[in-house]
């Protein structure tokens, strides 16, 4: 199909459908002008999507969405792609837009021969602009981006008496009290504050002890890594995280259960990995590594990982992670088996008094063979800070699943602090202000684009 004539301008508007772009130039009115707008407006701060208000003829129903008789029945969808392109004088065509069409409105005149539809074709800014929400805090919105095999974010709200497992391969975390029964004894649910951009999430109240536990589905995996966040700055405090093997507790099978001590400053300032074989009648306990003064009892926030892997030869390799840097690691003889159970204790040890001061705990994450990296976990926990304003914006969009073009040298723009809590496009905008550069739609795509600011000097005329 040829593209549109317009004055000594050739226009092409193309629509996606069937997995393929169709030109559907010739059915594009000529009765008014084309116009289309894009950039920022005067005085606007921000760059508005890009808007065109073609009139396609529709004469014989061929863009009537609910025509059986049309080649695109069930295709003409909300927010088909649309894209149009300019033809120069040397043959070659450029891009004037990419968006889409949110919907297809059917107008016709008093005689009912004029047929036709007048589109509203919009770029990506319309669709990501729409809504009020806030985004997950940047932790969470890490580790549902790398597909964790149970994950345990703690971020249920005041209101809550459980800790909802988010993918459906554990049961909910729930606690025990003191005298050992659920729901007797509680932490305080949704007032525990890691730090001020991650989302509340469970306090273990002070001048009590008990833990939470919850059971995991077990797979067939040959490593597992167990990570969890804390901030904890009271003397005297002693939490421990245990988590269990589907070992069978028989004569010959041990059940395996792996425990990371923390004990603060009045106690002894470390962090302890010990592991407990538990066999039918009976069991031994070996202290695996004892990390001295670890910083991680400053009142900040910290990330703990534990990883255990198959090591081909009958036994496991063991790590310990704290704030992304390997603490210690080696060897066991030990059979590999996935877990069936994790659970956070607060004073409830030997040796270990009554908590002090509050701790705040959440983001208990089981992870498969392909963990991410623990130092990009632990600098999702701190907010990604000292993160360049070019890589946050790249980073946003990645999560998103926004496509996203660049122009100019990421690593070459400022340093930023904590990723706070805000809408998606508000937190690009912020990043772009920290630069000085622009974000917008790209002509070529569907995709967002930016423009750093240094790219934006000596620019060729």
């Amino acid at each position: 199909m040829a593209p549109k004539r317009m004055g000594l301008l050739r226009i092409r508007t193309e629509i996606f459908v069937g997995g393929e772009w169709v030109d559907i130039s010739l059915h594009v009115l000529n009765r008014q002008a084309l116009a289309i707008s894009w950039g920022r407006r005067d005085y606007s701060s921000r760059v508005a999507h890009t808007k065109c208000s073609p009139q396609i003829n529709n004469k014989g129903g061929l863009y009537s969405t609910r025509n059986p008789y049309s080649p695109y029945f069930g295709q003409l969808t909300q927010n088909t792609l649309v894209r149009q392109s300019l033809q120069l004088p040397d043959g070659t065509w450029e891009y004037l837009q990419h968006g889409e069409i949110p919907s297809w409105p059917k107008r016709w005149d008093l005689s009912g021969n004029d047929h036709y539809m007048p589109v509203q074709t919009a770029g990506i800014l319309r669709r990501l602009g729409t809504g009020t929400k806030a985004l997950k805090d940047p932790l969470r919105r890490h580790i549902d981006a790398h597909s964790p095999l149970a994950y345990w974010p703690l971020t249920d709200g005041e209101s809550a008496i459980q800790g909802t497992e988010l993918l459906g391969a554990g049961s909910p975390l729930r606690s025990v009290g003191e005298a050992g029964s659920f729901f007797q004894g509680q932490p305080n649910w949704g007032k525990g504050q890691l730090a001020a951009w991650l989302d509340p999430v469970v306090e273990l109240p002070h001048a009590t002890n008990g833990y939470v536990t919850a059971t995991i589905s077990p797979r067939t995996i040959s490593s597992w890594s167990v990570d969890h966040v804390v901030n904890s700055y009271g003397a005297g405090n002693v939490t421990v995280l245990e988590v269990y093997d589907t070992g069978a507790q028989s004569a010959t099978e041990p059940r395996v259960q792996w425990q990371i001590d923390e004990w603060g400053p009045a106690s002894f300032n470390e962090v302890q990995l010990r592991i407990v074989e538990r066999l039918e009648s009976s069991s031994s306990a070996a202290l695996l590594t004892t990390i001295s003064d670890p910083g991680i009892y400053d009142g900040f926030v910290h990330h703990l990982r534990l990883t255990v892997a198959d090591d081909g030869a009958g036994g496991v390799t063991w790590e310990l992670f704290i704030d992304g840097t390997s603490a210690a690691s080696g060897t066991r003889a030990l059979a590999f088996r996935p877990l069936e159970q994790a659970l956070f204790r607060w004073a409830l040890v030997e040796g270990g008094g009554i908590p002090a001061t509050a701790v705040p705990f959440g983001h208990l994450t089981y992870w498969g063979q392909n963990p991410p990296a623990a130092i990009d976990t632990y600098r999702a926990a701190r907010g990604h800070a000292r993160e360049r304003a070019g890589r946050r914006i790249e980073r946003l969009c990645a999560e998103q699943r926004v496509p996203l073009q660049v122009i100019g040298d990421l690593d070459n723009t400022p340093a930023m602090g904590p990723q706070k809590p805000g809408k998606f496009l508000d937190l690009l905008e912020t990043a772009a202000a920290v630069d000085g550069g622009i974000i917008h739609e790209a002509r070529d795509d569907f995709a967002l684009a930016y423009r750093t600011n240094r790219s934006r000097y000596n620019q060729g005329m």
